[in-house]
């Protein structure tokens, strides 16, 4: 009866344990923010600039102007890419006048402000929260875009 007892209990014991350790077991690691950035790059931007970023995108052929090549950013912008001045371009604050009618989304819309009438006040500490979690999205996006410029021309190729 005892051994029977202690058998109970240590089932019991280890249905409640076992859980929490094999949840700690698979929780994967930390995402990189180059990472991070690649999987939000490939969610927003990749179906225009295409996945190595160079303009070419399988929405291309239906676009009237050509999506830029990214990976030539810092030719024009420097290196490290200014962050500021690209989010502009990100979330609509800058427009490229060069390039006519707007044709790239104005991710500020989504990644900034959320779906009209359901977003919290920019100025309520909500608002605040979401406001820097939205621009630490496309942060990311543009930390990745660091990650695949190419060399400036008449550099050498990386090995």
């Amino acid at each position: 009866m005892r051994t029977r007892r202690l058998v109970i209990a240590g089932a019991l014991a280890a249905s409640f344990l076992a859980p929490s350790l094999f949840a700690r077991a698979r929780q994967p690691e930390a995402e990189s923010p180059t990472r991070s950035g690649a999987r939000l790059y490939a969610a927003y931007c990749a179906s225009c600039h295409g996945v190595d970023g160079k303009g070419d995108g399988p929405l291309v052929e239906v676009l009237v102007a050509k999506p830029f090549n990214l990976t030539r950013l810092s030719e024009k912008y420097g290196s490290p890419l200014p962050v500021d001045q690209i989010a502009a371009f990100i979330d609509g604050r800058k427009d490229v006048t060069a390039h006519g009618p707007r044709e790239m989304p104005v991710w500020g819309e989504q990644l900034y402000r959320g779906e009209p009438g359901k977003s919290p006040s920019p100025d309520s500490p909500s608002g605040r929260i979401r406001e820097a979690a939205r621009r630490g999205t496309i942060d990311l996006i543009i930390a990745y875009l660091d990650t695949i410029q190419a060399p400036p021309s008449g550099a050498p190729a990386p090995r």
